[in-house]
């Protein structure tokens, strides 16, 4: 300890309105002892600090140091003020939750003699729970637990919808929800946990597919829906759906491959260009479906019929658009080309 503990000692002491007589009785120790240590003639024992700094306000760290620490004071206070937001927060929802539950079910109760869209009720502030309360409780894996504990709330609340209103619509709005959660999440879980570390190097490629399989599936459910109703029109998934979906995961598979080319990359961002021009408007070409209004739709987008003199008509208007995104994409693809040849020339000599 440094020699200025004595005098750290009697201030924080004093601060305390307190004598050496009375904070020798609070430590058991002598009078004298505790005189002698402002003095600096002698230290008190290391039992002694937990309780010495108790007594004085001031943490062991502050006393064994004889100064205060106004930073490890503030990160404390600010600890205390969150911590206490923490539990207001809480309880605001917890009573809201209370509240709400309680005077809907009197009155679901009242009105119509039965339970009946309380059910509705408890499933949407159990979905609310789950970004408002929920979150709090989980330690670990909450990248994991806390979207898979929403989802999970949000599927019961389609579920008791479903069933409410009678429709059969449940499992195309649970799909295309996991689809879009799949999107998000999947690249993040390869790329963030050790379980995957052997394919991060693929990881886009992994995302892709698991989002071709979430899609297929949602496809083959969406089509199977509307085999039972008056929109029926067989199994375009496998005459339409199925073609189209495989096309741009090949066309995604081969851009994505592009990285792996041993060269800069502006030469890499050409043939991405150059790639996304041949992949977004050949396949329109060439495409043809039994289906007669589908296909009169595929063949309007022709950047072949794009007229710049005309601007009126729907087609015309998207055949112009789509002949000017060709053409800045075949720009730009140039202009990387261009560079990345330069610079590949400069690096060989």
């Amino acid at each position: 300890m440094e020699n200025r503990f004595g005098s750290f000692l009697s201030q924080k002491r004093k601060e305390k309105n307190l004598t050496q007589k009375e904070l020798s009785k609070m430590l058991f120790v002598s009078e004298s002892t505790v005189s002698k240590w402002e003095k600096d003639v002698a230290h008190p024992d290391i039992t002694l600090l937990p309780k010495l700094s108790e007594i004085l306000g001031v943490s062991e760290h502050e006393l064994i140091t004889a100064s205060v620490d106004n930073k490890a004071r503030e990160e404390k206070n600010q600890a205390k003020k969150w911590r206490a937001f923490s539990l207001s927060w809480s309880l605001f929802f917890y009573i809201g939750y209370g509240v709400a539950l309680t005077s809907c079910f009197i009155c679901n109760l009242a009105i119509n003699k039965t339970l009946s869209w309380f059910w509705i009720v408890i499933s949407a502030l159990f979905l609310a729970f789950t970004f408002t309360n929920l979150p709090k409780f989980i330690k670990k894996y909450k990248l994991i637990l806390i979207p898979l504990s929403q989802y999970l709330a949000l599927v019961l609340l389609l579920g008791v919808c479903c069933i409410y209103t009678g429709g059969n619509w449940f499992w195309i709005a649970s799909l295309s929800i996991l689809f879009g959660l799949t999107i998000i999440f999947a690249p993040i879980f390869t790329a963030k946990y050790e379980v995957f570390s052997k394919i991060k190097k693929y990881n886009d490629f992994i995302s892709v597919a698991v989002d071709f399989l979430m899609l297929n599936i949602l496809l083959i459910v969406i089509n199977s829906y509307t085999l039972t109703n008056r929109y029926a029109n067989g199994w375009w998934y496998f005459k339409i759906a199925l073609p189209i979906v495989l096309c741009v995961y090949l066309a995604l598979n081969i851009i994505m491959s592009v990285r792996f080319l041993k060269t800069n990359g502006f030469l890499k961002t050409s043939i991405v260009l150059l790639l996304s021009n041949v992949f977004l408007y050949l396949p329109p070409l060439f495409l043809k479906v039994k289906n007669l209004e589908i296909q009169r739709e595929i063949d309007d987008v022709n950047i072949f019929k794009a007229n710049l003199s005309s601007w009126k008509a729907d087609v015309a208007l998207a055949n112009n658009i789509h002949l000017i995104i060709c053409l800045t994409l075949l720009f730009l693809a140039l202009v990387f080309l261009t560079v990345g040849l330069i610079c590949h020339c400069r690096r060989s000599k």
